[in-house]
């Protein structure tokens, strides 16, 4: 006889039942980069998935005035507040996420000691968004002189497929990873911009404090309001006090444990070589560069990237060096369709530099002094543990 779906219901409750029934608020610093047409509209779809069923609440930060908006269920009206201290009052109930969007002029390091739990950036899915969230990131992170003081950090892509999400996604944490030494989380995808989050109430009134001292302000609130919902619970409901008497062990059924038991094994299989020495990998190994996906026809083999600055490279095998002067031609020849083909991002019209890796530093030792930029890339063993090392050879 095959499981029931109560027995399924009963063993899942093992793993997915809490006793945890306090609100407990988060403040999420909001840092969008290069979003989608009419990007602002992005913004209350995403703060309404945080809502888990009670209250979230969206602040953008301008130059002289806050917005917040009220997300959710609820009926209270915030429209005659004018301090952040009087929404909270005026909502009157446990807010499970606030959203803050600082201002376009909040420099790097004011974000840094914005008292938030996590910051998230919030990008499309082309060419130009993923250079832009980079940018961003990296200007984070110059700001700082410990990265592991940092907030956690996390990237959503909105606006795209899954899988031009994930790819997305995936490209900024890779280089953030590589480049800058850092470690990104991925959020969920939020891939349109139809959300049922419904917008409860709504203000404006004026900015008195920059974003440092808003958060702040905001995190004192937080405090005060999660106290006065801890003692307004009974002491039993406080404290975590053992048991008179032990649990009672919860049987799972023969049914449950025999489909168990007959569940194929997880295979793990090794990455091939060639998986992981691919091309698209050469920008990895540079500092200050990100890989772009447009190709020369025909030369597809040859990769292309871009610095901080705009400037075009091109990377590839030394063994396909006439490949890389080629591509660097016809990438000067279409520059306007680069830029194009990358969301309208600005590029140097100069020339590319080019990069050839190999792993075989003699072989190129008669290039030195022709302006390329040559690289080893080989494979190390350290310790029994085998990967790529790459290294400037001038």
């Amino acid at each position: 006889m095959a499981p029931s779906s109560e027995q399924y219901a009963q063993l899942a409750a093992l793993f997915t039942t809490s006793e945890e029934t306090s609100v407990r608020a988060t403040i999420e610093l909001l840092l969008p980069a290069h979003l989608p047409v009419q990007g602002g509209l992005w913004l209350v779809p995403y703060a309404g998935r945080t809502c888990n069923q009670g209250v979230c609440i969206l602040v953008r930060m301008h130059e002289d005035s806050v917005d917040v908006a009220a997300i959710g269920t609820g009926n209270f009206d915030i429209t005659s507040c004018k301090t952040i201290e009087e929404v909270i009052e005026t909502v009157g109930v446990p807010i499970s996420n606030w959203v803050v969007q600082p201002p376009v002029d909040a420099d790097p390091t004011s974000l840094l000691h914005c008292d938030a739990d996590c910051v998230t950036l919030l990008s499309g899915a082309d060419q130009a968004a993923v250079v832009g969230a980079y940018r961003l990131l990296k200007g984070l992170i110059a700001a700082t002189d410990n990265p592991d003081t940092m907030p956690p950090m996390r990237v959503v892509i909105v606006g795209a497929e899954e899988k031009t999400s994930n790819d997305a996604a995936s490209r900024i944490v890779q280089t953030a990873h590589h480049q800058l030494g850092v470690s990104l989380e991925v959020g969920q995808p939020l891939p349109a911009m139809g959300s049922s989050s419904n917008v409860i109430s709504q203000v404006s009134f004026s900015r008195i404090s920059n974003v440092v001292d808003f958060v702040g302000r905001l995190r004192t609130e937080v405090q005060k309001v999660e106290v006065e919902i801890e003692e307004a619970l009974p002491l039993t409901s406080r404290f975590d006090t053992p048991a008179d008497e032990p649990a009672e062990q919860v049987k799972v059924a023969p049914e449950i444990k025999e489909a168990l038991e007959q569940a194929p094994p997880v295979k793990i299989e090794p990455v091939s070589e060639e998986a992981e020495t691919k091309a698209d990998d050469f920008a990895s190994h540079i500092d200050g560069l990100l890989s772009i996906t447009p190709r020369c026809p025909e030369h597809e083999h040859v990769e292309l990237a871009l610095d901080t600055n705009g400037q075009l490279h091109v990377l590839v095998h030394a063994e396909d060096f006439r490949d890389a002067a080629i591509v660097a031609g016809w990438s000067r020849k279409h520059h306007s369709l680069l830029s194009m083909a990358c969301g309208g991002l600005t590029i140097d019209a100069s020339s590319p530099v080019q990069h050839l890796f190999t792993d075989n530093a003699v072989a190129v030792a008669d290039l030195h002094g022709s302006g390329v930029k040559l690289h080893l890339l080989t494979t190390v063993e350290v310790a029994g543990n085998t990967g790529l090392f790459s290294t400037p050879l001038n």
